[in-house]
């Protein structure tokens, strides 16, 4: 069994057409435990308030087993992710990151908090140190990402990264409700994420 973490992204309330929360769903169901959520105000985000809410979660989910430690973000919520490792505020021990459809920090003007230097050799460093692995999943034609995750995130960050063409920025409304190639990545690595 796996201990999971879905860090939501900016204005998401958890809907039923997601694919994170259809995440959470399947894995709770296959009895893993799940953490998911809802942060504060989500329209109008504040960094402080939403590492508050994942610090705790993360504390609590050490309380409960030392299975593996699989951690999602999607959108904003990857930039939540990269700024707690960089505060250094991850001392869970996290096997694996999925960063999806990371937004670009220079398009969130709107979420000023959550703003990141991706070109800081430190943040880079904490990445490194705060999972086994992190990987970064994103699509050829993503609006918050108009560089392309290589450009932005990848290059820089020095992390592996999968491309899924046509995937636009992962919505529920652009057809990810379901995803079962994430689903099956929890147990398998290796799976295919292109499979919906």
């Amino acid at each position: 069994m796996k201990r999971v973490l879905i860090i939501h992204g900016w204005e998401n309330r958890r809907q039923p057409n997601h694919w994170q929360r259809n995440l959470a769903v399947a894995l709770r169901r296959d009895g893993h435990t799940v953490a998911y959520p809802q942060l504060p105000n989500t329209d109008n985000p504040v960094l402080d308030e939403w590492l508050d809410v994942v610090e705790n979660e993360l504390s609590i989910l050490d309380e409960v087993s030392n299975d593996e430690l699989i951690v999602f973000g999607h959108s904003l919520g990857c930039l939540t992710w990269l700024n707690a490792v960089k505060r250094g505020a991850v001392t869970s021990e996290v096997s694996r990151v999925m960063l999806v459809a990371p937004a670009d920090p220079a398009l969130c003007d709107g979420a000023s908090t959550f703003q990141l230097d991706l070109h800081d050799a430190s943040l880079k460093n904490a990445v490194h140190k705060a999972a086994d692995s992190t990987l970064l999943v994103a699509s050829d034609i993503d609006p918050w990402i108009p560089q392309g995750v290589e450009a932005t995130f990848a290059t820089s960050l020095e992390l592996p990264f999968v491309v899924i063409p046509g995937a636009s920025h992962f919505a529920g409304e652009e057809g990810w409700g379901q995803w079962q190639g994430v689903i099956d990545w929890v147990t398998n690595p290796d799976a295919d994420l292109s499979h919906r």
